[in-house]
């Protein structure tokens, strides 16, 4: 804790709107999608007389089950859809931290 300052103010320059990257979002986001995807569908596999692999079944299209079509399907469908979600919720957070932030 030795050398720390801590400042009410930025001393550089006057404030400037948060910016968060569109790319770094999206990607995240559809990474997360996807990784969970795969963990929900690992446990579907395991365990699936639980039947938590039902939602992901009933909101991505095309998928019929624990096959490989439907895995590649999923895994394509999460990177889309996450890497959408991602793109917008950073253009828009952009757009309004420019105009009202």
């Amino acid at each position: 804790m030795a050398n720390t300052v801590l400042y009410a103010e930025p001393a550089s320059s006057p404030a400037m709107p948060a910016c968060v990257s569109v790319p770094v979002l999206g990607a995240t986001l559809a990474a997360f999608a996807t990784i969970s995807f795969l963990l929900c569908m690992l446990l579907g596999f395991m365990a699936p007389e639980w039947g938590l692999h039902r939602p992901w079944l009933q909101f991505y299209l095309g998928l019929t089950g624990f096959d490989v079509r439907s895995l590649a399907l999923g895994i394509v469908q999460s990177l889309i859809f996450g890497g959408y979600a991602g793109v917008f919720i950073a253009a828009i957070f952009n757009f309004i931290s420019r105009r009202f932030g």
